[in-house]
């Protein structure tokens, strides 16, 4: 989940908060995903997120 301290520490842009939940709701998703079609599903809509909102750095914490 995208907190204000991870917008200052990772440098991301300014997110508004439906950006902001539209990345999380799209990270818990992925991360409760049962299937594989889900999980690869689940995982592209948040990479396109985090790239459309300019938010990669935190997908790449989210990713290890």
């Amino acid at each position: 989940m995208i907190t204000n301290e991870d917008i200052k520490r990772l440098q991301l842009p300014e997110l508004t908060p439906d950006q902001i939940r539209r990345i999380t709701n799209a990270e818990t998703t992925c991360r409760n995903s049962l299937t594989d079609w889900s999980k690869n599903y689940w995982f592209e809509v948040l990479r396109k997120l985090c790239v459309k909102y300019g938010a990669l750095e935190y997908f790449r914490k989210v990713l290890h």
